[in-house]
């Protein structure tokens, strides 16, 4: 259901009930009881039992609240607190559903059948809950802290239900469900340590200790980010510690080092342009022969294989016949 915007969610305050929008009522379950006990010893009796009245001596009937006591007054409104308090706690959808009941406890089991079910209902909801429970896994990117958050999600769904878990077949659970990567851990808290005399808390407290190795073990990469926009500036936190400054200066001496051996190869290439022209439609470049020096006669115009000296002095071979 949407929340209102007329009522005000709850806050850290002890004397305002927990407001309940219709959403997991599991938790407002809880957190309700907890508040209505606090208000008073007797009041948790008036919601789960039956309201106060007052009887006459050796009789069933009501007594005139003109003969009520002090101590009998007082037991009195604690039946109209605790109504007061549970249709406080209620938006205005969930107000509506309450709202035609005179009794606390009326109040508070149409509540919980609307939002529970019935037996058979209740039945299904644990078979499904008892499905997730066995179906549960932690993922590959998830921290010891959010696994166990999820977790204890479901086991206190199921509780509210009344099908409950010890804690050595939760701790048996969790250590099934961890990645393939958490075996030697797992193995190692199953031979040294008695599963049935291990707290939850402790489990947990082994689990993250381990975790942080793993962090630790991970190689890091290292990532050079280049600025392209204009105009802008960072501001640089005065306070950085040695570690990222001698990074930050490796990363500019590699951003130099690329830098100096592009602009070798672009210069590089520019000569071999320039050297090699290429043809055009596929013929010879024009050469002025006025440059060339033949390296026979040392004079220009001609090479060395057109030089008429060398035709001169070219012996003549007769043909045997």
């Amino acid at each position: 259901m949407a929340k209102s915007a007329k009522f005000i969610s709850e806050g850290g305050s002890s004397n305002r009930p927990p407001l309940f929008d219709g959403d997991d009522y599991y938790y407002w379950k809880d957190k309700m009881e907890m508040f209505l006990r606090s208000q008073d010893n007797n009041m948790w009796h008036v919601v789960e039992v039956a309201e106060y009245v007052p009887l006459a001596k050796d009789s069933t009937n009501p007594k005139p609240q003109a003969e009520w006591t002090t101590q009998e007054d007082d037991r009195v409104l604690l039946n109209t607190k605790a109504k007061l308090f549970i249709k406080s706690a209620l938006c205005r959808e969930e107000y509506d559903i309450i709202m035609e009941y005179k009794t606390t406890k009326e109040m508070w089991k149409t509540l919980q059948t609307h939002h529970e079910g019935t037996s058979s209902v209740k039945e299904t909801r644990i078979d499904i809950g008892v499905r997730k429970f066995e179906l549960f896994e932690m993922k590959e990117e998830d921290t010891i802290d959010q696994m166990y958050g999820r977790f204890t999600s479901t086991i206190n769904e199921l509780n509210s239900l009344g099908k409950t878990y010890t804690t050595y077949e939760r701790i048996r659970k969790i250590l099934r469900c961890l990645p393939k990567t958490w075996r030697p851990i797992v193995t190692a808290i199953t031979v040294a340590k008695d599963l049935t005399k291990v707290s939850l808390e402790d489990l947990i407290g082994s689990l993250k200790a381990h975790e942080s190795v793993l962090q630790e073990d991970k190689p890091k990469k290292k990532m050079i980010a280049l600025e392209t926009q204009s105009g802008e500036c960072s501001q640089k936190d005065g306070t950085s510690s040695e570690n990222e400054e001698s990074i930050q200066e490796d990363d500019e001496e590699e951003l130099a080092f690329l830098s100096r051996r592009i602009q070798r190869l672009m210069t590089r290439r520019n000569q071999l342009k320039k050297n090699f022209q290429p043809k055009r439609n596929g013929a010879k470049p024009e050469v002025d022969m006025s440059k060339i020096q033949c390296y026979g006669c040392n004079q220009y115009g001609h090479y060395k294989n057109d030089c008429p000296k060398n035709k001169q002095n070219k012996p003549f071979f007769k043909k045997n016949s």
